[in-house]
């Protein structure tokens, strides 16, 4: 099974993202999944997906044009709001997903 590609985005793509990167690579984990994280700022997004192909955007602040890729709002998760409804929708994204090799 491959690897669960989230790219994380935050304001500035560094700190914000960076923790939200570990954070998701530790509930995967516990679910059973390994995950590539980049991260990178709103309007790296564009840059970012051009690149490489996601399977999930999650953000902290809010991204204009995901290129279609499903987003996910996380600054509940990061902070410690509303953690269980987050996981359940990261989960469910997940579901969709074929991680095939």
């Amino acid at each position: 099974m491959r690897a669960v590609r989230i790219l994380c985005v935050c304001g500035s793509g560094t700190a914000t993202s960076a923790m939200l990167a570990a954070k998701l690579q530790d509930v995967l984990e516990e679910h059973g999944y390994t995950a590539e994280t980049d991260e990178t700022n709103p309007p790296g997004v564009e840059i970012a997906t051009t690149g490489r192909d996601w399977d999930l955007i999650a953000f902290t602040s809010p991204v204009e044009d995901s290129k279609g890729i499903p987003t996910l709002n996380a600054t509940g998760f990061l902070v410690g709001i509303g953690e269980d409804e987050f996981i359940e929708q990261l989960m469910e994204q997940i579901g969709k997903l074929d991680l095939s090799e």
